[in-house]
């Protein structure tokens, strides 16, 4: 006789184990009631009397010691809200490798100074740090140019950069660090090179950003300026092109911030229906335009101050660095 299905149905205890009683009634009260069959199914609906917990979930008619399904492995949907209503944005510096440069004299000059004193002067309440503010080199599984590159010398560089960046614009202002695909590389490191390590090693806690007051945002978790969504950029796939903004724009549908690509750009899209506006911005790097391992390129260097408004409306001031001076 071949196997039939039940349907899963959701009911009570008590209405179940009415539902079972009257069966069994019904298959005693049979002519054929000696037949070893429906003696047998006699005995199996005087046996089936789920409990509670399984009526509750949707018992099957005849089961016992259901098997419950596996919860899947989910990733919590986290948004870092930035308020204040002047926002100042870097990333790419990849420290140690950064555009900061010193005369004979001892005076430093180059563009992540000017990037870092253009934001104070236009007093910043939020500064982002948007991702690849370090560079992680010794830790990439890219061929290693330089020896002198070493990780814990990165990583001395890397505390003294958050230090003084902590100092340069006070305690009042909010800093917050958002993971990039550079600082991802200890995770892989760890991952394939010191599994026996993996949960006993932080990024932040090795930069020891909780002493600076600085929020660390990792996972790709995401974070809003108001109406503007503000990624580092290797959360999505692909990226760059002519017109990055436009590449980013059109794979949010809306309005979207990012770094990455080294390359300032905007992007401006008037929607033909309701006439309502998205817009996209790629922000420049603050990093060496000149390194050895991609000496030829068409990055520049760029800051931006994003303006909050009531409501969550924005305007995004999205800058160049050219000859020291913000344009």
């Amino acid at each position: 006789m071949p196997a039939r299905y039940t349907h899963r149905i959701r009911v009570t205890s008590d209405e179940l184990d009415l539902v079972n009683q009257v069966r069994a009634e019904r298959l005693k009260a049979m002519p054929q009631k000696n037949n070893k069959l429906v003696q047998s199914a006699i005995a199996i609906s005087e046996l089936a009397k789920p409990d509670a917990e399984q009526a509750d979930r949707g018992a099957v008619f005849g089961m016992q010691n259901a098997t419950s399904p596996i919860a899947g492995e989910l990733r919590d949907d986290n948004v870092t809200e930035l308020t204040s209503n002047r926002i100042g944005v870097i990333s790419d510096a990849h420290w140690p490798f950064h555009d900061l440069r010193q005369d004979a004299d001892g005076n430093f000059y180059g563009a992540y100074l000017t990037a870092i004193e253009w934001l104070r002067s236009q007093n910043v309440g939020t500064l982002l740090l948007n991702g690849d503010m370090v560079d992680c080199y010794n830790l990439s599984t890219h061929e290693k140019l330089e020896s002198k590159r070493e990780w814990a010398w990165e990583l001395d560089v890397s505390r003294t950069m958050l230090k003084h960046l902590r100092e340069f614009f006070g305690d009042k202002v909010r800093i917050v660090y958002r993971e990039g695909n550079h600082e991802e590389r200890l995770k892989r490191y760890l991952a394939t090179k010191a599994k026996e390590l993996h949960g006993t090693i932080y990024f932040d806690e090795l930069l020891k950003m909780r002493e600076h007051g600085i929020e660390w945002v990792h996972e790709r978790d995401k974070i809003a300026a108001g109406k503007l969504r503000i990624d580092h950029g290797h959360e999505w796939f692909g990226g760059g092109g002519v017109n990055p903004a436009r590449n980013y724009r059109m794979k949010a549908v809306d309005n979207v911030m990012v770094g990455h690509v080294h390359k300032t750009s905007t992007d401006l899209f008037r929607k033909p229906l309701d006439g309502s506006f998205i817009a996209g911005w790629s922000v420049g790097c603050l990093c060496d335009l000149n390194p050895r391992y991609a000496p030829r390129n068409n990055w520049n260097h760029g800051v931006a101050l994003v303006e909050l408004e009531e409501g969550g409306n924005f305007t995004v001031h999205n800058k160049v660095i050219l000859q020291g001076a913000v344009r």
